[in-house]
């Protein structure tokens, strides 16, 4: 009889007798290239992805398997070795969310999202058995393995957390146009990576305040520019190739794309 879970599978997978050999060699670390491979083919599928489009959702269902699926074997990774196992990761998380959210499983009155992330920092910190005074620093523990864009948009959620934060968006904004006039103003090399790196910064923290992700932003963007571009390669191929056109051409047929694609 063929198992019908995915933690079914996984003990199959790796039964010491019967299992699959490539996947009885794997250990937490051989595997975290594969997490995050799938973590990353997620966030393509999510740049893609259109509520309601049959392909893009099965797309994104799918990914999100597979990222289900490195959960699943490093949780059988700790079951073989009688640690823990996958109803322990799920339980784990449970009582942190219901813990961590009082004002929903709790008479725990909330006026907001951001009182709603006050007491959760209040709670972890409980948790963790610190006071104010004994808390590691706000932008210490940051992970190393987050992108530049998550690193800057944490480094901000954290700052804002206790305040450190600019009013309103329209302020933000105005620090975006600041750090663009004196990128423009330099000529000085170090100085202009410098203001290059002011300025993502800073937009990073609008997208933050706006709710803007950048990372899947960009993404969009990138899927966006491929598809305009492949339709400037088809016309310069149907025209001989990219040195019978000018630059004139190649911009009318990124601009006939970008309309099509938008109606």
């Amino acid at each position: 009889m063929e198992p019908t879970t995915l933690r079914a599978v996984m003990a199959a997978l790796r039964h010491p007798e019967t299992g699959c050999p490539w996947d009885l060699k794997q250990d937490h670390q051989s595997l975290a290239r594969y997490l995050r491979e799938e973590a990353a083919e997620v966030l393509e599928a999510l740049a893609e992805h259109r509520p309601g489009e049959g392909v893009t959702e099965a797309h994104l269902c799918e990914e999100l398997g597979d990222l289900y699926l490195q959960i699943a074997f490093h949780a059988q990774l700790a079951e073989d070795r009688g640690a823990w196992d996958l109803h322990d990761v799920e339980r784990t998380v449970v009582e942190k969310l219901v813990r961590r959210h009082p004002h929903v499983f709790a008479q725990v009155a909330v006026e907001g999202a951001e009182e709603v992330l006050t007491n959760w920092a209040a709670i972890k910190r409980e948790e963790r058995g610190h006071t104010p005074a004994t808390e590691p620093r706000l932008l210490e523990g940051i992970p190393a393995t987050l992108s530049p864009l998550d690193e800057a948009l944490e480094i901000g959620r954290r700052c804002a957390k206790v305040g450190f934060e600019w009013p309103d968006l329209e302020g933000v904004l105005d620090k975006v146009k600041e750090e663009v006039a004196e990128l423009q103003a330099e000529s000085d090399p170090v100085r202009v990576e410098e203001e290059f790196g002011d300025v993502l910064f800073s937009l990073m923290q609008w997208a933050r305040k706006k709710g803007v992700d950048p990372d899947a932003a960009l993404r969009r963007q990138m899927v966006r520019f491929k598809g305009r571009f492949r339709a400037v390669e088809d016309d310069a191929r149907a025209h001989g190739g990219w040195e019978q056109r000018t630059l004139e051409e190649m911009e009318a047929a990124w601009q006939a794309e970008k309309r099509r694609s938008r109606a």
